[in-house]
């Protein structure tokens, strides 16, 4: 019988030499890691400065998609499950195959990755976590910090022909289509050895949609002046209290800084990239969406 105990102790020990313990501080009490998203630039696309993505439906053809990222920022290093769970609720952009695990993460320790897809509901849900056998072991941290690898991505199609409009991708954070949907949450391990599992602080994935380039608003195909006196002519009439005389895809093409809001920034940066685009040569020049990163970080 004393075999038992000491095969019991040797297995602890093994364990413990293959998964050494994370020695990180626990978390201060009502901290919470983030989850977010990032869409990858590609030539049907831009990515604006802020993350949002604006997309021109008449540069799509059919066979277009979106490389998506998703990101955990956990500065305690406590993680020892992470499960997002994606969703777009517009079939214009829809989830067609399984995330795959990112070919880098900044989680050097063993452990497993699950992703399964709901093509009716249109989410795709990924499980990131130690070992059954290690459960409740923190995931190790060989980088900086945990997001500077996306620890999986997806891809998403978009329909060429969704219309004009505000869409988003989002992590579920309680069922939305059936009662026992799963829903994203993380667990941590503490020092003490008790676990906790509850959901983080989550960022959604911005998405614009017109039938016109950024910054042409009249749609003739240039970016000029032009655009930029409509733009001032529709905030001045909004600032006065009269309606917009702009439809869906002329508000979205006006809103180049993404604020939302279509006033006299949104006119100078129009008239900037005009000047822009009037002084350098076509080969090497910037769409709206890097000229406006590149004044950024000037």
């Amino acid at each position: 019988m004393k075999k038992i105990p000491a095969l019991i102790t040797a297995l602890v020990m093994s364990l413990s030499a293959v998964t050494p313990f994370c020695a990180m501080a626990d978390p201060e009490e009502d901290y919470l890691p983030i989850m977010y998203l990032s869409v990858e630039d590609n030539e049907k696309i831009s990515v604006m400065p802020d993350g949002t993505v604006y997309i021109n439906s008449e540069d799509l053809t059919g066979d277009d998609s979106i490389r998506v990222n998703i990101y955990i920022r956990d500065d305690s290093k406590s993680c020892w499950t992470i499960a997002p769970k994606v969703k777009c609720e517009n079939s214009y952009i829809k989830f067609n195959e399984e995330a795959v695990e990112n070919e880098t993460t900044a989680y050097a320790s063993r452990h497993e990755f699950i992703s399964t897809i709901n093509t009716d509901y249109n989410t795709v849900n990924i499980t990131f976590k130690t070992p059954l056998m290690e459960t409740g072991t923190k995931l190790e941290v060989e980088s900086e910090n945990t997001d500077d690898y996306p620890i999986a991505y997806f891809n998403a199609s978009v329909d060429s022909e969704i219309p004009a409009g505000n869409y988003r991708i989002y992590f579920l954070t309680e069922p939305e289509d059936e009662p026992d949907q799963r829903f994203t949450q993380i667990s941590f391990r503490y020092d003490d050895g008790h676990s906790e599992t509850f959901i983080p602080e989550v960022k959604e994935q911005k998405i614009v949609v017109s039938d016109r380039k950024l910054g042409d608003v009249n749609k003739d195909g240039l970016i000029d002046a032009t655009d930029a006196t409509l733009v001032l002519m529709e905030y001045s009439a909004l600032s006065t209290g009269k309606e917009s005389t702009f439809d869906v895809a002329q508000k979205n093409a006006s809103d180049v800084d993404m604020d939302e809001l279509i006033n006299a920034v949104d006119a100078t940066h129009i008239l900037s990239y005009y000047a822009y685009l009037s002084t350098s040569a076509d080969e090497g020049r910037l769409d709206f969406a890097g000229y406006l990163k590149s004044i950024q970080n000037e």
